[in-house]
């Protein structure tokens, strides 16, 4: 008869751990990806002149909103960018809490070999002002 009280005991501790912690009240930017492999990741790959995209969503998990000044993309052509609206346009984009953009990337390799780049996320956010976004690819023959 003592266990029973240790057992509940244990079984209210392992649920006061289960509740998740309240946001943050400043922006804060979060990615769903630290970074893009095109064809690696399932190791096949992408043909030379085929096109292949990948994509990947920035979230605002900050009570204030967050504004996205710019995501811009270094690395060779062979990768495209894909912004939504206003950042298109060279415009902040404004993010509520919860609400996230879609970014999207396209690479279409042109020699077999392997390409790389980064995307650099600029915002207000108070845990990433400056975020990036690492990606690669490898060209194949057939």
């Amino acid at each position: 008869m003592r266990l029973r009280p240790l057992w509940l005991s244990v079984i209210f501790v392992a649920l006061a751990g289960c509740g998740s912690e309240a946001p943050s009240e400043q922006p804060e930017l979060y990615v769903n990806r630290e970074s893009l492999d095109f064809g690696q990741e399932v190791k096949t790959n992408v043909y030379v002149n085929q096109e292949v995209t990948e994509s990947f969503y920035i979230e605002n998990k900050g009570l204030e909103p967050l504004e996205l000044t710019a995501v811009t993309k270094s690395g060779p052509s062979q990768f495209t960018l894909t912004l939504p609206e206003p950042l298109k346009n060279g415009e902040p984009m404004r993010l509520e809490y919860g609400k996230r953009a879609f970014v999207q990337l396209g690479f279409k390799p042109t020699e077999a070999k392997k390409y790389e780049g980064k995307l650099l996320i600029k915002s207000n956010a108070a845990n990433a002002p400056e975020k990036e976004v690492a990606f690669s690819g490898i060209g194949v023959s057939r």
